[in-house]
């Protein structure tokens, strides 16, 4: 069990960094193609609302795993 759960854990760490990166290109790609006065004030103050519950979500996994137990080799 724990051997598949560190497989497991392994394979979503490694999506979600690809996932992030794309994502991050495609928004920055529309972000540069939007011209600023099409982007009302709420709808900056929600993408911006957003993006950073996502990226407080990551630091609380990079906490954790930074906290945990540290196996020496």
């Amino acid at each position: 069990m724990p051997a598949r759960k560190l497989a497991e854990t392994d394979a979503q760490i490694l999506a979600l960094h690809h996932h992030v990166l794309a994502q991050c290109v495609a928004i920055t790609s529309s972000i540069d193609t939007i011209p600023p006065e099409m982007v009302l004030g709420e709808m900056r103050t929600r993408w911006l609302g957003e993006l950073r519950q996502t990226v407080v979500a990551l630091g609380l996994v990079v906490e954790r795993l930074a906290e945990g137990p540290r196996v020496e080799v």
